[in-house]
């Protein structure tokens, strides 16, 4: 049976698959007697699974999965012109994230969901790596009146595209995940709202891989009295808002450490990735400073740290074109719900294509439009193999970040 807050979108019953009735639909007339004479169907559903819908007349319908059967992520839904698993040579070309809810009760109708194109955002979601590796993802429907996600991770062929189609109903909010290693580095969103008829790009792992303290964290960069937390996570990507956390604990092709040094506060966060494995961001180290005083012990306080993002243009593997000029951006914010902000100014950024032996200063203009964001170019060099990167922000009351990421895109000829 659906149980209440559950959406399912069941294809129309001249697209299901052939076969006919198998023991699930057995056990639905069983339990339902009336369900033979009013027609119980197998249909499949959009992530290929076959289940068996009784109507129980009044509106009410029954559906039925086999024992082993497996839900999936919760992507049903309506596939026009006979396109039903939403894949071709086993790879995964479209993905369905549909969240209808019925506060209250489960109602006493229909429960087909058939979302019209107003109510869907489209995302062109690109999973980048810079070597061919197994990984996973899974997006959770978070809502006010229910505010935990349930799922599974579900397989991704690193590097990949898909179109993703996902609701945007009243007060639906979504939680994403995606791993590459598989599990090994896992990126978290933060709980973004799509707005219903708009399409945009959605990128993971996206280089420059670098520390970004998200809402994805769930804790960290806090105060309260004089004991102080940080959680400074090293392999976020270009987001927005995706924060990266590695299994350091249990994977030998990563490191990372922390260092707090206190008086005017400076935290330390240095990284290193296998070459052989990772290829790209094979070290990094990050520094912020801020200033804080004794906050209130009963309560926490968001510290005023900065984070800093790196904005370049590369392809699915996480490289550039060699003799080529190079648009790159960055831009920097405050940790969300920090106290104590100013102005963010000095955007400055450096290149190097020798692994930081020697560094180049680039020139950036301001975004016109976006505070605190700069941008410009660079010629890659005929030569080049690497870019290493390297740029800094402060603010107006002696506040800093300042992030070096050796290898943070390739180049190719």
């Amino acid at each position: 049976m659906v149980a209440a807050g559950l959406s399912l979108v069941l294809l129309p019953t001249a697209q299901a698959a052939a076969g006919g009735t198998g023991g699930a639909g057995r056990d639905a007339a069983e339990r339902h007697p009336s369900a033979v004479a009013r027609g119980a169907h197998t249909v499949t559903l959009i992530t290929g699974d076959k289940v068996t819908v009784a109507d129980l007349g009044g509106g009410r319908k029954s559906v039925t999965e086999p024992a082993s059967g497996h839900r999936g992520r919760g992507r049903r839904g309506p596939v026009r012109h006979g396109r039903r698993a939403g894949q071709a040579d086993g790879v995964v070309r479209h993905a369905y994230d549909l969240s209808e809810g019925h506060p209250g009760a489960v109602p006493d109708e229909d429960l087909t969901y058939r979302p019209g194109q107003r109510e869907l955002a489209v995302l062109d979601t690109k999973f980048h790596a810079a070597k061919a590796a197994d990984g996973s993802d899974f997006r959770y429907s978070i809502t006010g009146t229910f505010p935990v996600g349930f799922g599974f991770q579900e397989k991704v062929a690193f590097p990949a595209e898909r179109t993703d189609y996902v609701s945007t109903g009243p007060g639906q909010r979504w939680h994403e995940s995606v791993t590459n290693g598989p599990g090994a580095i896992e990126q978290r969103s933060g709980t973004p709202v799509y707005r219903g008829g708009a399409r945009s790009e959605l990128n993971w792992f996206k280089p420059v891989l670098h520390p970004w303290l998200g809402t994805g964290l769930g804790w960290g960069q806090q105060r309260s009295g004089n004991d102080l937390m940080f959680n400074t996570r090293g392999w976020g990507d270009s987001g927005p808002d995706h924060t990266g956390f590695g299994d350091v604990w249990s994977d030998d092709s990563m490191t990372r450490f922390t260092e707090v040094y206190a008086g005017g506060y400076r935290v330390v966060t240095d990284t290193a990735l296998d070459p052989d494995r990772w290829r790209l961001s094979t070290r990094g180290h990050a520094e912020w400073t801020f200033r804080s005083k004794e906050t209130p012990a009963d309560r926490l306080t968001v510290l005023p740290l900065l984070n800093l993002c790196f904005d370049v243009d590369t392809g699915l593997t996480g490289d550039v074109r060699a003799g080529k000029r190079l648009e790159l951006g960055i831009f920097s914010e405050y940790v969300k719900k920090a106290e104590g902000t100013e102005k963010i100014r000095g955007g400055t950024p450096e290149v190097s294509y020798d692994d930081g032996a020697t560094w180049t200063r680039g020139g950036l203009d301001g975004v016109r439009g976006r505070p605190a964001a700069w941008a410009g170019s660079v010629r890659v060099p005929h030569d080049a193999k690497y870019i290493s990167l390297r740029a800094s922000a402060a603010d107006d009351r002696g506040g800093s970040v300042r992030q070096e990421i050796i290898r943070a895109v390739g180049v190719t000829q």
